[in-house]
Formats: structure tokens, C-alpha cells, sequence
């Protein structure tokens, strides 16, 4: 019986075998990557920001505030070494 019914699924237009294939093709549209050291704008930005997060845990004191001040002096001290 089997016969029959791949006879009848070839005769109704069903595919005979369905095998799926998956491609995926990864491009960098760069040959060079270039690491510079932080401009002297990011550090002050960074020595602002940790001003900032100190500004806030003084008016709104609290574990998220010293938190986001103990971030932005790990920010600092980052771009300094």
C-alpha cells in the first residue's frame, strides 16, 4: 500500500522529499580595525558625569545612587590607566 500512496502524492503535485537548508553568510565590510586611545573630551566627559552621579546621591541619597556613583569613578579610573 505504501507504493500507492507515494504514486497518488507524486500525482497530486506533493513534493517527493522536503529537505530545508539553512545558509547564513557573515560579511565585515572592514579589512582594518583601529583601537585609539580616549581623547581628552571623553575623559572630561567622564570626570562630569561621575560630578554628576555625585550630585545626585547628595540630594537623592540611596543604594542606586551610590551605586551610579561608584560606576562613573570606575569609568574614571578606567580612562586614566
Amino acid at each position: 500500500m505504501p507504493k500507492q500512496r507515494d504514486q497518488d502524492e507524486r500525482r497530486n503535485g506533493a513534493p517527493e522529499v522536503v529537505a530545508p537548508t539553512t545558509r547564513v553568510t557573515v560579511a565585515f565590510p572592514f579589512s582594518h580595525i583601529a583601537v585609539h586611545e580616549p581623547d581628552d573630551r571623553v575623559a572630561a566627559l567622564a570626570v562630569l558625569v561621575e560630578d554628576l552621579a555625585a550630585a545626585v546621591a547628595e540630594l537623592a541619597p540611596g543604594e542606586r545612587a551610590e551605586a551610579l556613583v561608584r560606576r562613573a569613578r570606575d569609568c574614571v579610573v578606567a580612562l586614566r590607566s
